[in-house]
């Protein structure tokens, strides 16, 4: 899925990963490896809709860092591994898209708004079967991917196409499945799907509404300085009752709704014994300008405040 909402949440990617090493939020149950395996999403997380902020490239999946497999710590994170992990001053999973911030703009100049890139289905055709519009099986780098849309107009009317205008309710469908190899040495196995729901995409429409929910395993084998590993990795999200009101000119933040967020990692290395880290984010819109945040991190809840739309996360 190559497509303006997916270019938005990975240029932020970096910055929003940048946050999350900065303030460690572990139990000493959990290794550094297993909470620095949450600040990531699992490979594939670009290509399906969700609130996680996925990697570009489908080959840079997590490994455990140097410094945690015997070897020394060269620094060198460009797979997106961070050695303190994901804390209490950012988010898990790459952080929060684009899209449930308010950082992307209505009107001319901005683009069409959040959570409008469906017209990107030039391959694909209409199923009478289905009624939904099917895209041809696509396999790269060792995945594969598969994509359908439901479009419907004001009044409910199944359409054949997505049409700018009076296309209002989309339903979106992807699934990515398969095996990649990197980092050399580490194969990862991957499965990963979504059912994503968009309301008041007609012309006219005041606000936009969104519901949906993304799911993602992913278990990697590998040796790093010479130390064999296993990493598993499960991640998913649930969208509900998202409100964005629609003014043309500037981005708009969300104003109802709510994202419940979860990741879990475990890693185990040769000759030790497995290590655990687990993380759910609640964040919730009431209106205001900050969105409410409550963190349980291995056990241990504290609630915060994010300033929207790129405000630094707060907890007390």
């Amino acid at each position: 899925m190559q497509n303006k909402l997916r270019i938005v949440l990975i240029a932020g990617a970096g910055l929003i990963a940048a946050a999350c090493a900065s303030d460690m939020a572990t139990s000493p149950a959990a290794s550094k490896a297993a909470v620095a395996a949450l600040v990531a999403p699992p490979i594939s997380f670009n290509q399906i809709r969700t609130s996680f902020v996925g990697h570009a490239n489908e080959t840079d999946g997590f490994v455990p860092d140097e410094a945690e497999t015997g070897g020394d710590n060269d620094g060198d994170h460009h797979d997106g591994n961070h050695e303190d992990g994901p804390g209490w001053g950012g988010l898990m999973g790459g952080g929060l898209g684009e899209g449930w911030i308010g950082g992307i703009g209505f009107g001319p100049g901005l683009g069409k708004g959040p959570f409008d890139d469906f017209d990107d289905t030039g391959a694909c055709t209409f199923s009478t079967t289905s009624s939904r519009v099917e895209c041809p099986t696509v396999t790269r780098a060792g995945l594969t991917f598969n994509r359908s849309f439901s479009f419907l107009d004001g009044a409910g009317a199944v359409q054949q196409a997505f049409d700018a205008a009076k296309t209002n309710t989309v339903n979106a469908k992807s699934t990515v499945t398969g095996t990649v190899t990197h980092h050399s040495t580490a194969t990862s196995t991957v499965n990963s799907s979504s059912d994503f729901t968009v309301g008041g995409l007609a012309s006219g429409s005041p606000k936009r509404t969104v519901d949906g929910k993304s799911a993602g395993s992913e278990t990697t084998t590998g040796t790093r300085n010479g130390v064999a590993f296993t990493v598993a990795r499960t991640a998913g999200d649930t969208t509900t009752s998202l409100v964005i009101p629609i003014q043309d000119g500037r981005p708009t933040y969300p104003t109802a709704g709510t994202v419940i967020r979860s990741m879990q990692a475990t890693v185990t290395k040769a000759g030790s014994s497995p290590s655990t880290s687990s993380r759910r984010e609640v964040i919730t819109y009431d209106g205001s300008a900050t969105a409410k945040v409550v963190i349980t991190h291995d056990g241990v809840t504290k609630n915060c405040t994010k300033p929207l739309p790129h405000g630094r996360l707060t907890c007390a």
